[in-house]
């Protein structure tokens, strides 16, 4: 089975809506503002308490009632303090917790977006250059069979260029004068031999006769290669005019 009809192929990372980013922006921000408001708090009821400390040793000995009332206040008082703190406490914990969820949402976005920007490179790119349209008896399109095995050749930076890779080994795939890959010569190259080659219209040489995929696949290997050897910009054009 390709592996790109595999069931156990993993599934599609979590697209995340407009809303739901909304949503989780808006719970981030009223938690920051909860905590900084709980540490306002903290804050002032600790002063209340060193002020309050202070009159009490002023009032020692004077008037027995008035003592025992500051102190009750400012026990009252330490006791607020504590419960603030540990308010403040689960709130940074909840904000650590929603932080770190809130960047892992943001990194599945990012990748989310590379996808996206190399399927749609792939696609422009393999109709192109001859892609069968249409879908399959099992409803899939052509793109759809040979979306995965072409993915594997791409790799996006963080600038959003785009390289054409070897899988095997990571390096820049190359033509004959050393000049990199583009996403067309890459659609070229797995049209022109292999099983992803019966997802592209049938070769013709552009005038309706002449070279059929009778002739074989070495033929057609061997025109590519020639192909590649044209400069960049009448590469694409001679694979077009010949049907590669």
């Amino acid at each position: 089975m390709p592996p790109e009809l595999d069931p156990t192929t993993p599934p599609e990372p979590k697209q995340y809506s407009d809303e739901e980013i909304t949503k989780i922006l808006n719970t981030v921000k009223a938690t920051r503002t909860e905590r900084d408001t709980a540490a306002q708090k903290a804050k002032e009821l600790e002063t209340k308490v060193a002020e309050l400390s202070g009159n009490l040793e002023k009032i020692k000995g004077i008037d027995p009632n008035k003592y025992q009332e500051l102190e009750k206040l400012a026990a009252s008082y330490e006791e607020r303090k504590l419960e603030e703190q540990r308010n403040f406490s689960e709130l940074k914990d909840i904000w650590g917790k929603e932080k770190t969820t809130l960047a892992q949402q943001v990194q599945q976005l990012q990748e989310n977006l590379k996808q996206t920007q190399i399927v749609n490179a792939l696609e422009k790119s393999f109709y192109a250059t001859g892609g069968k349209s249409g879908r399959d008896d099992d409803g899939y399109t052509y793109f759809d069979l040979i979306r995965d095995r072409a993915n594997n050749y791409i790799v996006l930076d963080e600038s959003g260029k785009l390289t054409v890779i070897d899988p095997r080994d990571k390096t820049p795939l190359k033509d004959t004068k050393g000049v990199s890959f583009t996403v067309d010569d890459l659609m070229l190259k797995l049209r022109s031999a292999g099983p992803t080659a019966s997802l592209f219209d049938p070769i013709g040489n552009g005038a309706g006769s002449g070279m059929t995929r009778s002739h074989g696949t070495q033929n057609v290997a061997m025109l590519r290669e020639q192909i590649m050897k044209l400069p960049r910009p009448e590469r694409l054009a001679k694979a077009r005019e010949l049907g590669l």
